[in-house]
């Protein structure tokens, strides 16, 4: 099943000094090509042998409370059916042996198993682009950027409008904002950017305009391995002109993303 992410973004602070941070590196690894090939690896389910029933539950909620990024982990796999909900991390909780009680350590539901996914995108795209952008120029560098982190949202492409849904919402919107902002920032830095002036966020706010209606666009793209997103891609750059090129057209192209993302959604029957 294809699918993808479109990132539910919030108006021009999504380019501000406080979304666009730079993150820590770190994380597992994944795709290795613009293609839906695969999900995350999952853990094996615990089982627990004893006989008291009572003793049992106890032992799984504790190794389950340390161990919540494996329950959301394995809950990705159960998106495609069940969404982004508190069923699918129930359905991973009950998969690996814990009580389905577990999903209580998630408040936010699904908004908390989003948040792990895009997190674990960001740390896993550096090590997806190492060694791929040597001899490339800075502009195909950013396009290979963008590319593959589309391309870990692919399998994930028929649920992502309900998940830009969650993020609409108002308690939500800085987590995307945080999340929107550290995409940009990382594609840049992977792409070589060493920029210490106003330029360092105006070619962050074009790319996010440019980064989020690709995303959008995604959702509806049926072509085989998404060429038709590819070349929306292509035509978003060339409407950007030069990334950064100037503050006032930066924000524009950001602000443009923002609004496309929202009045699609709103014409869906989304509320924000």
């Amino acid at each position: 099943m294809r699918s993808t992410i479109v990132r539910c973004v919030a108006p021009l602070s999504a380019v501000s000094r406080h979304a666009l941070v730079r993150p820590a590196w770190r994380g597992p690894t994944a795709v290795r090509s613009f293609t839906a090939s695969s999900l995350l690896r999952t853990e094996e389910p615990s089982q627990n042998s004893s006989a008291d029933a009572s003793q049992s539950t106890t032992r799984l909620t504790t190794n389950a409370q340390a161990t919540p990024e494996l329950i959301l982990k394995k809950a990705l796999t159960f998106v495609p059916e069940h969404g982004w909900t508190t069923t699918s991390i129930t359905k991973a909780a009950e998969s690996m042996g814990y009580p389905s009680i577990i999903h209580g350590m998630f408040p936010n539901g699904g908004a908390d198993l989003i948040d792990y996914f895009l997190q674990d995108c960001l740390n896993r795209l550096p090590l997806e682009l190492e060694g791929r952008m040597e001899g490339l120029s800075t502009k195909e560098k950013i396009r290979l950027g963008c590319l593959t982190r589309l391309g870990m949202i692919a399998p994930f492409v028929d649920r992502w409008q309900e998940a830009l849904a969650i993020m609409g919402q108002p308690n939500n919107i800085p987590m995307s904002l945080n999340h929107l902002g550290k995409i940009v920032d990382e594609i840049w830095h992977l792409a070589g950017d060493t920029s210490a002036d106003m330029n360092w966020y105006t070619k962050r706010a074009s790319l996010a305009g440019v980064y989020t209606t690709t995303e959008l666009y995604m959702t509806t793209d049926k072509t085989p391995n998404y060429q038709a997103t590819q070349r929306f891609l292509d035509r978003r750059f060339e409407d950007a002109a030069t990334l950064g090129k100037a503050s006032s057209e930066a924000l524009q192209v950001a602000e443009f993303g923002f609004k496309s993302v929202v009045g699609i959604l709103s014409s869906k029957g989304y509320r924000f």
